[in-house]
């Protein structure tokens, strides 16, 4: 049995039905998504090759962000477009994770108010903390977020990663920047603020909520990232993936799926060996809903501020290119290479599909071969 993620998935998933789970519809939407994906079903096209005289074809992809086969590619763009837009300061990783207390929401018809919530209170507090702190004073600043909801061992544990750089503009338009490369803001008076930023929001939306949550100590992590490169690929991973690669998968049995994890407390990895059907509930439990933005930008980290972007390096003293595009433009794809000669083929003809492809379709080596009469 194939040892990848997808093979887990499609092993397993009619005996999770059988057992009648509450599935959202963006559960459901996922799980075609899954089972369907790169398969004729999605259609495809047909590729010749003229020197062995072999049909080749090369099967859509569904382009789903829960699908473990997809998002390899709009993960480099991410990163490449996102490595632009770095500032020659130091930058910090700021994680907020939600108490388990305050979680049940995501699991009802509320889930996407639950999802922005959390969003607007982590900024909330960030931007605040960032404008008032004394070591920093930037009134004018930005940061990206990143939503993510799984730990190691697939378990629900929504969290927000911030990718923040350590400087920008007082409220004289001054540029400014951290004055310690390991010192972002005060962790407490963060903490503090996202604890009442919560508060405020969840008492709008009018949850039940146990008071006592509002006494704990919340979880904020303030890590230094250096120039912010490796912390933007290590975010990279949580744009446009989904909570597992094959590469942890180690062995799919009729009954039992293992893999590997790491133990972060002891620094080592683990084999966790789940039955087939705890596997596929914990990995749909990730599917987020339908147009929730994962990834959200603030201040001068926004797409749309170019031009905030260009006035800070201004500021700062730094030279800047006009008129440079932010990405190199993605080159078109060559036609694929034949399996078993090697030589490029050429396309033949589209193939019919069951529902319109999410995404351009991908060449599999291995995909299926007839031969030409």
């Amino acid at each position: 049995m194939s040892a990848t993620v997808t093979g887990a998935l499609r092993r397993f998933f009619p005996a999770f039905l059988a057992t009648a789970p509450p599935l959202s519809a963006d559960q459901r939407r996922a799980l075609w998504a899954i089972t369907h994906c790169r398969t004729p079903a999605l259609g495809g096209r047909a590729f010749g090759c003229e020197d062995c005289q072999g049909v080749h074809f090369a099967w859509h992809s569904c382009n789903h962000k829960a699908c473990p086969q997809c998002g390899r590619t709009a993960t480099a763009q991410w990163v490449s477009r996102e490595l632009t837009k770095l500032l020659p300061v130091p930058y910090f990783l700021v994680t907020f994770t939600l108490p388990a207390q305050l979680r049940a929401e995501f699991f009802g018809p509320h889930a996407r108010e639950a999802y922005d919530l959390l969003f607007r209170g982590a900024a909330g507090a960030l931007s605040e903390k960032l404008a008032a702190d004394k070591g920093l004073r930037a009134q004018v600043n930005g940061f990206t977020a990143v939503l993510h909801t799984w730990n190691q061992r697939l378990e629900f544990h929504p969290h927000i990663h911030c990718l923040v750089p350590g400087a920008g503009l007082d409220a004289d338009g001054n540029f400014v920047r951290v004055k310690h490369a390991g010192r972002l803001v005060h962790l407490d008076h963060l903490k503090a603020a996202f604890r009442q930023h919560c508060y405020r929001l969840f008492k709008q939306q009018d949850w039940s909520v146990d008071p006592a949550v509002w006494g704990l100590e919340w979880g904020v992590h303030i890590q230094p990232a250096g120039s912010g490169a490796a912390a933007l690929k290590y975010l990279g991973a949580y744009v446009a993936r989904t909570a597992i690669s094959d590469a942890r998968i180690l062995q799919v049995t009729d009954e039992t799926v293992s893999f590997r994890w790491r133990d972060r407390q002891h620094d080592r990895d683990e084999v966790l060996t789940l039955p087939g059907v705890e596997f596929v509930r914990r990995y749909l439990r990730h599917v987020l809903p339908r147009g929730l933005r994962s990834v959200r930008y603030y201040g001068f980290c926004h797409p749309a501020a170019k031009a905030g972007r260009l006035r800070l390096r201004l500021r700062a003293g730094l030279p800047v290119q006009l008129g440079a595009p932010d990405v190199a433009p993605v080159p078109k794809p060559s036609p694929p290479a034949c399996p078993c000669c090697g030589k490029p083929m050429r396309l033949l003809n589209r193939v019919a599909r069951v529902a319109d492809p999410r995404a351009p379709p991908l060449w599999v080596p291995n995909s299926s071969r007839l031969q030409a009469a």
